[in-house]
């Protein structure tokens, strides 16, 4: 029976994460971050309308004043009024904006008009970065007490940085905007692939009790292979909701959407590519340190002698000197 050997060839899934990490940072380093106005400042407006109006009607009003990358939310029981996240408006402005909705849409009042200054932007950029890094803290505290192991929770959180890399790249490579919002996509990135890491490592921690004398690369590749079909289907099922929303949940949640299904897919590869295979490199690690690694050998499988005899083989000699003298005991006995 042939298996795939996933561990056997895991340096063409390190050459895959390094070419996605590099495209990403070279996005980073030619056309930086578009961070939104939640962190660079910015004017929130709150409208009241003279009567109801969707999202894209609201959209292409904003487009008569170079606004067409605004935030638009609806307020869910209110539903002529509607949020607009811009850049930093000036009085003027908002007067001719709030001229413009009332002419189009019967009337428009200003319930709220608020400057984000870049000073909370920069508190805020600050505040994300540290919870970003205290969930990776605890997610090293959580898998090395689950585990009893420093090396199981090193692997998780080499693979968590991976798929944070690659969700901060995408979003830098396609341009799209950086706001509050997506704390909650590497939060959510984080929670999402420490739990597909955490069911692999378990079942390579149950077959190491079950299979003592198995090469740990043999082990932590078959652990991986029991529990593809539940990974990838749980990743799958994960895709079909957000590209549902993705599609049909309107423009403002497609830079959110966009990141979940980016973590989600980052996710459920980096578990199997990045994590389980860092394992193995660390056991490997070890071992040729400690002086315990055997020199590898091929294995040769040797068919039984009827197996032989029938595809023309010489029979294996072994069993065809012992097993005359095994007779003549008998008979002597």
């Amino acid at each position: 029976m042939h298996t795939w050997d996933l561990i056997g060839h895991r340096r063409w899934g390190y050459l895959l994460s390094a070419l996605v990490i590099v495209a990403g940072l070279a996005g980073i380093a030619a056309w930086g971050i578009d961070f939104g106005i939640d962190f660079t400042g910015g004017t929130l407006l709150d409208l009241q309308l003279g009567r109801e109006a969707s999202l894209a009607e609201v959209r292409a009003t904003l487009g008569g004043f170079g606004l067409e990358e605004a935030q638009i939310q609806k307020a869910g029981d209110r539903p002529r009024e509607v949020l607009i996240r811009t850049r930093v408006l000036e009085e003027a402005e908002v007067s001719r904006i709030q001229r413009a909705f009332a002419a189009q849409y019967g009337g428009a009042q200003v319930l709220r008009a608020e400057r984000v200054g870049p000073r909370i932007g920069r508190e805020l950029r600050r505040q994300a970065v540290v919870a970003v890094l205290v969930g990776l803290a605890l997610q090293v505290l959580y898998i090395t007490w689950r585990f009893r192991s420093v090396r199981f929770a090193l692997a998780a959180d080499v693979a968590l940085v991976h798929d944070l890399l690659i969700v901060l790249g995408l979003y830098a490579l396609t341009r799209r905007t950086v706001d509050s919002s997506f704390v909650a996509v590497l939060l959510t990135v984080v929670g999402y692939s420490i739990n597909d890491t955490v069911v692999i490592l378990d079942r390579i921690r149950e077959n190491q009790q079950l299979r003592t004398r198995e090469p740990f690369p043999r082990l932590v590749n078959r652990s991986i292979l029991e529990v593809l079909v539940r990974s990838l289907t749980t990743g799958f099922g994960a895709i079909i909701a957000l590209l549902i929303l993705y599609f049909y949940g309107g423009p403002t949640l497609r830079d959110f959407i966009f990141g979940l299904g980016a973590g989600v897919v980052t996710g459920t590869y980096s578990s199997i590519f990045v994590a389980s295979p860092l394992l193995v490199e660390w056991h490997l690690w070890a071992e040729r340190r400690a002086g315990r690694l055997p020199a590898a050998r091929p294995v040769v499988e040797t068919p039984p002698p009827a197996e032989a005899a029938a595809v023309g083989a010489p029979p294996v000699p072994g069993r065809l000197r012992t097993e005359p003298a095994r007779r003549r005991r008998r008979r002597r006995r």
